[in-house]
């Protein structure tokens, strides 16, 4: 019997690949606009370093696949609080930058 492929939903359009990277991308560009890297970003946040990591580099997966590490939702409002801004509004540049 061969493997079950895992379906997502196609929610706007977007696939978990696209949604990372395009996470990955406002990430930097805030860390950049405040002047601090990526290991103290993840000592502030409380995470391992090479979870922030994952989420903004990627990582290969010991199944040969490349992919970013995923935040939970309670280290997405984290993030948008160290960074000032409502986690809304940080969803929205996510959004944004995929379209």
């Amino acid at each position: 019997m061969g493997k079950r492929q895992k379906k997502t939903p196609d929610w706007f359009g977007l696939d978990e690949d696209r949604f990372t990277e395009a996470m990955a991308k406002v990430i930097q560009r805030h860390r950049a606009a405040i002047g601090i890297s990526r290991d103290r970003l993840a000592f502030e946040l409380n995470l391992h370093k090479n979870t922030l990591y994952g989420v903004e580099v990627g990582v290969m997966r010991k199944s040969g696949n490349f992919g970013r590490t995923q935040l939970t939702m309670l280290n997405f409002i984290h993030m948008a609080a160290f960074f000032k801004i409502d986690p809304g509004e940080l969803l929205k540049e996510i959004l944004e930058e995929i379209s």
